[in-house]
């Protein structure tokens, strides 16, 4: 929400009459939105209550990130999913016992055996997942098995049958707040750059020059390390009067 309000901030800024000074704080702000857009710098120069060396990716870093684990839990998802039977039938099963056995850190873990009939006869099974939650021996679950062979059989209830989808449900929310997170980027870099080559018009019309790439590298460095208060910049003052020469 910061970084989409440091954007809104900046289109709502009053710049100064003086080029000189409207040229310096635009292209202070502009190169903090690229820093932000990019790197996300400008969110760690503002917290000051962090310490540095503490927070989490940002920009377009933090995005792609974002994408690339979104898709891993859909994928990890969708092959964790069962296939239906091509013959499937859905019953009634119930808990009849369970397996014990223990983990790597000595905790008891619980596999429970299921059973269902067909046709007056009796089928069990048990899954391959185990859990520390003790199975309510008795607890009725639903069950899906093939009509030509009742052994394969799986339950469809329960967090069993459903932990797939917990997965692809937490890629899609991932996979969405990185894209948007990706365009907010994309958003603060281009109106970064649009305003630092103002900018540089501006101090170009009042006899300053200087290299787009060092100025633009040098105040983002300065966003960065904290050295420039985004506070005080186009950045930080919605709709303030902007244009002090000392910024850039």
């Amino acid at each position: 929400m910061k970084r989409i309000r440091h954007f809104f901030n900046t289109l709502q800024t009053n710049w100064s009459e003086d080029p000189a000074a409207r040229g310096a704080a635009k292209m202070t702000a502009g190169a903090i939105l690229v820093a932000e857009g990019i790197f996300g710098v400008a969110r760690r120069a503002v917290s000051r209550g962090r310490r540095r060396g503490k927070n989490s990716a940002g920009g377009l870093l933090g995005g792609i990130i974002g994408v690339v684990v979104g898709i891993v839990f859909i994928v990890v998802g969708t092959a964790m999913g069962p296939e239906d039977y091509p013959d499937q039938v859905n019953t009634q099963g119930e808990i009849v016992d369970m397996q014990t056995s223990r983990n790597d850190e000595g905790q008891t873990m619980y596999t429970p055996v299921y059973a269902f009939e067909v046709d007056g006869q009796e089928f069990q099974f048990s899954p391959s997942m185990r859990s520390s939650s003790r199975p309510n021996i008795g607890q009725q679950v639903d069950i899906a098995y093939s009509a030509a062979d009742p052994r394969n059989a799986r339950r469809t209830d329960g967090l069993e049958g459903k932990v797939h989808w917990m997965f692809i449900g937490a890629g899609v929310f991932v996979l969405l707040m990185s894209l948007f997170s990706l365009a907010v980027s994309v958003a603060l870099i281009v109106l970064g750059i649009m305003l630092f080559r103002s900018g540089r018009a501006d101090r170009k019309s009042a006899g300053e020059t200087g290299s787009f790439l060092s100025d633009l590298m040098s105040i983002a460095s300065k966003a960065s390390s904290g050295e420039i208060d985004v506070d005080q910049t186009a950045v930080g003052q919605p709709g303030s009067s902007q244009g002090n020469p000392q910024s850039a």
